[in-house]
């Protein structure tokens, strides 16, 4: 029997929670429930907040985030 995970020693890999929450945001704006840029300048903030734009760089933040926002509108 294997053992279950500990929730608290998980970690979410950060640039997989930011895909997913600019894919979230670009649904939103395919539905017209949230302005495009609201939604990017939430993103952007979040991306600066949560320390990802010091991690990856600013232009693999808006990659990520133009990336999510292009398969939507596929």
């Amino acid at each position: 029997m294997s053992a279950r995970p500990n929730p608290k020693t998980q970690t979410v890999d950060p640039v997989l929670a930011f895909t997913a929450r600019c894919e979230a945001r670009a649904l939103l704006v395919a539905t017209g429930d949230l302005d495009l840029h609201e939604a990017v300048d939430g993103l952007q903030a979040a991306a600066v907040a949560s320390g990802l734009v010091a991690a990856l760089g600013q232009d693999s933040v808006q990659a990520i985030m133009a990336d999510a926002f292009e398969r939507v509108q596929r």
